[in-house]
């Protein structure tokens, strides 16, 4: 199996070395690892631009165009490169050793496998809270028939923290929604993957490091202050996202203006009056902007 790997780094010079490191340490041998460096402003170019290892290509944007823009341009580039599998993250993310040989081991559970993802921790050794894959409930536990000890559990989506895609499945459904810009971009992906008929799998064994400042899931209370901005994106993508679900359009109507009031119930517990009125001002804006927002599906032309 020819496995590329595409990393998205902005800004994190040190958790970019960390995580090249980790890749050139993989049981598993990667082909090529595309860096895709988002208009770093720190020390990032100059670094890639003196490494001199013909296995990492370094691919510098013109502005920042977001994870999605990332992994968009990243996927794309490692499949027209030639291999049979891609292999995706952030910068902040250190596999150990033995996790991209774990999930090549997943591929063999169904020969209808468009994607398998890792477990994600913190670095105390937790579950990391931002990157829980949506694992089908109750659990399927699905082995290998040929090697039971290859197992994994089916599950509908996951995050671009360490997920591996089949090409053939890449070029059917085509690249990550680049106009996402940020949030969500993974879950419609991998939700899209599966609606088209392949399986997913979350392999246990497969354990990566998602090195965040602290362990949080993408909600408000649990946010740093710091990332609030991001809420607009997830506003916005979730309402397009609701929007293609459900064909009824006064089902999806009711759908968000209770979505609406969830956040708003949040936000209010907000000490910091500034802070409130910024995020408020966010929600709102995304949802609005959700109801007309209409991103294209960019597909992959075979070679």
């Amino acid at each position: 199996m020819i496995v590329n790997c595409v990393v998205v780094t902005y800004n994190r010079i040190e958790l970019l070395k960390e995580n090249i490191t980790a890749l050139k340490q993989q049981t598993y041998p990667l082909h090529k690892i595309f860096i895709i460096d988002n208009c770093s402003t720190d020390n990032t170019p100059d670094y890639l631009a003196q490494l001199n290892d013909p296995q990492i290509q370094n691919i510098r944007m013109t502005k920042n165009i977001g994870g999605a823009g990332g992994f968009n341009e990243g996927i794309k580039q490692a499949v027209l490169s030639g291999c049979e599998y891609v292999w995706v993250m952030d910068d902040d993310t250190i596999p150990t050793p033995q996790a991209l040989e774990e999930l090549v081991k997943g591929f063999s559970i169904s020969p209808q496998t468009g994607f398998v993802c890792s477990k994600v921790i913190w670095t105390d050794g937790s579950l990391h809270k931002m990157n829980k894959p949506g694992i089908v409930h109750p659990i399927q536990k699905i082995t290998n028939p040929d090697n039971p000890s290859i197992c994994g559990m089916s599950c509908t989506n996951c995050t671009f923290v360490s997920v591996m895609f089949d090409v053939k499945a890449i070029y059917q459904v085509g690249l990550p929604l680049k106009e996402f810009f940020i949030w969500h971009d993974d879950i419609e992906y991998t939700d899209r993957m599966i609606k088209a008929g392949y399986k997913g799998y979350y392999i246990e064994k497969s354990v990566v490091v998602h090195k965040t400042g602290k362990n949080y899931a993408p909600h408000i209370e649990d946010t740093p202050q710091k990332d609030l901005w991001k809420f607009y994106y997830q506003a916005r993508n979730t309402t397009f996202m609701a929007r293609k679900n459900k064909p009824n359009r006064l089902l999806f109507y009711l759908s968000i203006l209770n979505k609406y009031r969830r956040y708003m119930r949040k936000i209010r517990k907000i000490k910091d009056k500034e802070c409130r009125a910024f995020i408020k001002k966010e929600i709102k804006r995304g949802c609005q902007d959700g109801l007309k927002f209409n991103p294209k599906i960019e597909y992959i032309k075979p070679q």
